[in-house]
């Protein structure tokens, strides 16, 4: 809090002039001295370091998920190459991404068959009913 010089009126802390008789207002000597918040900071102190990454052609990608599409070759080398076998850090991604999509869709295939064949089985038992 601060007094005006003119009126001796104790003053707001964020006023400019004196609210009573409109006299110009010293600057707070307590804000002066504090200094001057820093900006948030929002971003990531390591993605900052990494140098960016070239993306892959269009044919490399293609052929990179061309090559996913095959079944069981296509699992081994999307796991291989996200476990770091690819040089190509964009390769390394694109495998990663693969390999979690095909998590994703594998756990909810199996939820699907959990819950069909549950599903089965309760609409079976209680079809069944007592036999004459």
């Amino acid at each position: 809090m601060r007094y005006c010089k003119n009126c001796g009126l104790l003053t707001p802390h964020d006023a400019t002039a004196c609210p009573q008789c409109g006299a110009a207002l010293p600057p707070d000597p307590a804000r002066a001295a504090q200094p001057a918040a820093a900006a948030p900071r929002y971003e990531n102190e390591a993605a900052a370091k990494e140098p960016p990454v070239e993306a892959l052609s269009d044919w490399a990608t293609f052929g990179a998920l061309l090559l996913f599409a095959v079944p069981v070759v296509g699992f081994i080398v999307s796991l291989a190459w996200s476990l770091g076998f690819a040089k190509n850090p964009a390769r390394r991604r694109l495998a990663q991404a693969y390999l979690l999509r095909t998590l994703v869709v594998a756990f909810l295939a199996t939820l699907a068959v959990l819950w069909l064949g549950l599903s089965t089985v309760l609409t079976l038992s209680v079809m069944r009913g007592p036999a004459f």
